[in-house]
């Protein structure tokens, strides 16, 4: 690669050294973005909200092409931001793991039906979250279950009333129950 001439000092570089040096520039910027930001998300087995704001943290298994959860640790938590628009994700922050993180480790066991990832959310220990898939029509199936009132129930949703500053009021746990209805928890501390 030649080098810059020099003019008063200054480094002149032609036309395609600067598209190259541009193009360098772009990729390196795209890379570090991309870098912050979680890979495309998997499929959601549920999610939580806030009364805060709109925005939602999503619990997702990586799944490969047979619908067998990726790696070690297949659960991915992220935030879609949805004040900011539809298509934002972030993953969490390292202070907001203890709140909305999830307790190692991730078990993962094949069923026969598919397969199944117990996990622990950090902030509810006591109560885990089995997700399970299965190939239904040609498609990854992905549910979340957990104890909902009296029995084992369809997880979808976490809702978690705050109040200032920093406190939860109480924390409702939204479901289907094994009768197809819709069965609600509510936990207050």
């Amino acid at each position: 690669m030649a080098s810059p001439r020099h003019v008063g000092g200054i480094p002149v570089f032609s036309q395609s050294r600067l598209s190259n040096l541009a193009a360098v520039a772009l990729t390196t910027v795209a890379t570090l973005a991309s870098a912050a930001e979680p890979s495309s998300p998997a499929p959601s087995a549920f999610f939580l909200t806030r009364s805060e704001n709109r925005n939602q943290v999503h619990y997702a298994l990586r799944l490969d092409e047979t619908c067998r959860p990726v790696g070690a640790r297949p659960v991915q938590v992220y935030w879609r931001m949805l004040e900011r628009g539809a298509s934002e994700v972030e993953e969490l922050l390292g202070v907001e793991q203890p709140v909305y993180g999830l307790e190692d480790p991730q078990q993962v066991e094949a069923t026969p039906e598919g397969w199944r990832v117990r996990v622990r959310l950090r902030a509810f220990p006591s109560r885990p979250v089995e997700i399970t898939t299965a190939r239904v029509d040609g498609k990854c199936q992905v549910h979340a279950w957990t104890k909902l009132g009296s029995s084992v129930s369809r997880l979808e949703h976490v809702f978690v009333k705050t109040s200032w500053p920093f406190s939860v009021d109480f924390v409702r746990l939204d479901g289907v129950g094994p009768d197809g209805q819709p069965v609600h928890d509510l936990i207050r501390q």
